[in-house]
């Protein structure tokens, strides 16, 4: 795979497609290669840009600290280097919140913006949120990445008929950098931009598993802040629906996209 130096920081980074340039954030312990069946879809459409950003995939590790805010610049400089002067953006989770801090600070780029599983805040308001950074933190420490490589994996992909798609995901994720990862954790421990969401104005399209670790409910709240959001249930998925309703998360981007941009008013 290609790499550029963007920001100061060397990325690596899918790049398939032509027209309508569309950019799309990976989640946490992931990389570009995660979004495999996105980008071969979407590039029939638009020129997908799938970065792995700093600290994950094979983009560059070591860094001293890791910000979402951080994160977000990377990826505008990504957009730069492109000449992507406005471009859609889509993020999963870890992803979620960097597009969320890309819309809020430069929203005169992005022609629109689609979310994964995510939310504008990663506040720890509630004590099990407080657990759950702790045992990721915990877990990689103390059983390392290979062994939270698989638990992720069960826990996302837990049918029978799955059993590809877990271990094509500890392939992937059990080597990631431990320093990083941990450091990834704590840049998201905490962060939000829920108090600036009411300012966007594009079109925010946020799709949420039924089986999500965060329940519909907690996307509904936010959504009513946009002034041009609409939320969509994605049936018998968990987290990662890009990849275990592919086929449907698609279509729903696809759809999402073209309507921006056979909007003539945009």
């Amino acid at each position: 795979m290609p790499a550029i130096e963007v920001n100061g920081v060397m990325l690596d980074y899918a790049d398939e497609g032509e027209g309508e340039p569309m950019v799309i954030v990976h989640g946490l312990g992931s990389s570009h290669r995660d979004w495999e069946d996105q980008v071969t879809l979407l590039s029939q459409h638009f020129r997908v840009v799938a970065p792995s950003m700093r600290g994950f995939g094979e983009s560059e590790k070591g860094h001293p600290s890791l910000s979402v805010k951080t994160w977000s610049e990377d990826l505008l400089a990504l957009a730069d280097h492109f000449g992507f002067d406005t471009f859609h953006l889509m993020g999963f989770s870890m992803g979620g919140a960097i597009s969320y801090q890309t819309a809020v600070d430069h929203q005169q780029r992005l022609r629109s913006l689609t979310i994964i599983n995510s939310l504008p805040s990663f506040e720890l308001n509630e004590w099990y949120k407080h657990m759950m950074v702790l045992y990721r933190i915990s877990m990689a420490k103390v059983v390392g990445m290979k062994r939270l490589a698989r638990f992720v994996a069960k826990r996302v992909f837990p049918e029978e008929h799955q059993a590809d798609l877990r271990r094509l995901m500890i392939k992937r994720h059990e080597n990631n950098d431990q320093d990083s990862y941990v450091k990834a954790v704590q840049a998201l421990a905490g962060w939000s931009v829920a108090d600036r969401i009411n300012q966007l104005k594009l079109p925010v399209l946020v799709l949420a598993a039924d089986q999500d670790m965060t329940p519909i409910e907690d996307k509904l709240v936010y959504l009513e802040e946009m002034g041009n959001a609409r939320l969509e249930v994605i049936r018998n998925s968990r987290h990662v629906s890009h990849i275990d309703q592919a086929e449907i998360v698609y279509g729903l981007v696809r759809d999402h996209v073209l309507s921006v941009e056979d909007d003539p008013l945009r």
